[in-house]
């Protein structure tokens, strides 16, 4: 069973073959994630959050705790995304 859903729609090269779309990650209790491009529907939001990664850094606006957040990822992408995340 799923402990957290993610979907994402915007600018994203590494999930989308020509960049733009919907993508959506399902991540495990037990740490493994799985992302699949079929719809899959969040039964309850938990929070909506806005990404821009660009390089090894990231910046995330969230509604949920921490609201904002800077973080350095150990890989290179290029994101700019709008997503929703929940169970």
């Amino acid at each position: 069973m799923p402990d957290k859903i993610f979907i994402e729609y915007g600018l994203d090269f590494s999930n989308n073959k020509y960049g733009i779309g919907r993508s959506s990650e399902i991540e495990y209790s037990d740490g493994t994630e799985m992302r699949t491009h079929e719809r899959i529907h969040i039964k309850k939001i938990k929070a909506k959050y806005f990404r821009l990664w660009v390089g090894k850094f990231m910046l995330v606006i969230d509604s949920d705790k921490p609201h904002f957040c800077f973080k350095k990822k150990k890989r290179y992408n290029f994101k700019i995304v709008y997503g929703i995340s929940g169970y």
